[in-house]
């Protein structure tokens, strides 16, 4: 049956995908189907080459999602870039009808009122449940952008550095053992026997742009809804088994009575402040900068992967994980002066922030490890973008996440549903180096 590729949602990722594809000769423009609400999306979709009967201009919701599987058939990609759809729902649907399903973080139906708190520890639970349920299906990779997404595989490449150029007294008396563990792909006891205190994701925005800040707009280089909840939601940490909480707090400056929600057992620590109001010192390369600490989906997969556990299941070894986020100028400015309510109620513009008015900068994201064996790394990547006026450094970084993903699942086809810790490393990065070169940087000194 000949494979083909249904889009949902155009936007400027979608359209940086879409050029990748047909670039990279991956799919002939008559495989490739688009569903966008656009109209400007069925204009672009046909200049380069696609079908017009190929389009399909709707709004998904809760109520009409059942219309893509009209479209999208066994061994077909469906890849959901749009807002506003549920991926369980999605997943389980594709699951049941041999679909590979790709989306690049945790949404749900945008129709459907929902006051969950915590969803994203909600969510991942029931993915698990469903990645044991769906073994041997078609394959579907959950979560998978820049972050999360490639930020789970350099985890990965930063242990095999660690592994191979640390010159610290324990690796060089364990290099050979420690190599068995990365070579055979167990990588949770690898950080266990280096003792990985933390996992810090780090993601530094420079941008600078010639836009001129209006009071009454909010602006970002990426999906603005999302940056702006994020930014306010209350913050959300991992805790390792190797720090206390109190210490964690007192690193943060944070107060006992402003912890929110504290779980020992699975490591989820929920402040009572927002995302935008509790900053921290990061490292990106060789800059520190300070940062926002944010809640974000893929602390909890990555803090669940790299747990290791006893035979009664208690925690055994886990590490910290943290996600420090410096958005851009023109975007930091425009989420701290706004008042979250009056967003939600409609009374702000929105502006994204895109090639044609970048002036300078870019997005530098990557992962810093510290811990007791080994003197701490960072491992980022460096987007390599187009000046077409389409794509930025952050639309890259998820394009090319995706066009990976898709390979991915063409040379493992039957793996049932993955999370990005899933995946191997050496495969993921041989398909995304041309577009985000790895940087590695020894942090000692630096922090």
């Amino acid at each position: 049956m000949h494979t083909k590729i249904t889009i949902i949602g155009l936007g400027l990722v979608g359209r940086s995908l879409l050029n990748m594809l047909i670039g990279e000769g991956a799919f002939l423009p008559d495989d490739i189907s688009v569903m966008d609400m656009s109209r400007d999306a069925c204009e672009y979709f046909k200049s380069i080459g696609g079908k017009s009967e190929n389009f399909l201009q709707i709004n998904l919701d809760s109520r009409n999602y059942q219309e893509i599987f009209k479209a999208v058939k066994k061994g077909d990609y469906l890849i959901r870039l749009a807002d506003g759809l549920d991926d369980m729902v999605l997943v389980e649907e594709c699951i049941n009808r041999g679909i590979h399903y790709i989306c690049t973080s945790d949404d749900m139906f945008i129709d459907i009122p929902s006051n969950e708190s915590f969803s994203y520890r909600t969510h991942f639970y029931q993915y698990k449940e469903l990645i044991e349920r769906s073994r041997g299906c078609a394959t579907s990779i959950l979560q998978f952008g820049m972050n999360p997404g490639i930020v789970s595989i350099l985890i990965k490449k930063a242990l095999k550095e660690i592994v191979e150029n640390d010159n610290g007294d324990f690796v060089e008396h364990n290099r050979e053992r420690l190599r068995q563990f990365a070579d055979v792909g167990d990588f949770p006891l690898l950080a266990k026997e280096l003792q990985v205190t933390a996992f810090i994701e780090t993601d530094l925005d420079t941008t600078q742009t010639d836009l001129k800040e209006d009071e009454n707009t909010i602006y970002n280089t990426w999906n603005i809804d999302d940056f702006y909840e994020e930014m306010n939601d209350r913050s959300i940490q991992k805790l390792g088994s190797l720090v206390s909480l109190e210490n964690h707090l007192g690193k943060l400056g944070v107060l006992p009575d402003q912890v929110y929600y504290y779980n020992r057992h699975d490591g989820t620590l929920v402040l009572d402040i927002a995302g935008k109001n509790l900053t921290t010192q990061a490292v990106s390369g060789e800059e520190t900068f300070t940062g926002y600490i944010d809640a974000h989906e893929e602390l909890f997969s990555i803090h669940d992967y790299y747990t290791v556990r006893n035979s009664e299941g208690e925690i055994d070894y886990a590490p910290s994980v943290m996600f420090v986020y410096r958005p851009c100028d023109l975007a930091i400015n425009s989420v701290l002066r706004t008042d979250p309510d009056l967003y939600y109620m409609g009374e702000y513009h929105i502006k994204p922030i895109t090639n044609d008015r970048m002036v300078s900068g870019t997005e530098a994201v990557g992962i810093v490890v510290e811990g007791k064996n080994f003197a701490p790394v960072y491992v980022g990547v460096a987007p390599v973008y187009s000046t077409n006026g389409l794509e930025t450094p952050t639309v890259l970084e998820v394009s090319a996440a995706v066009y990976a993903a898709i390979r991915y699942i063409s040379n493992h086809p039957d793996a049932g549903v993955l999370y990005p810790d899933h995946l191997d490393v050496d495969e993921i990065l041989s398909c995304t180096e041309r577009f985000l070169p790895v940087i590695l940087k020894n942090l000692t000194g630096v922090i």
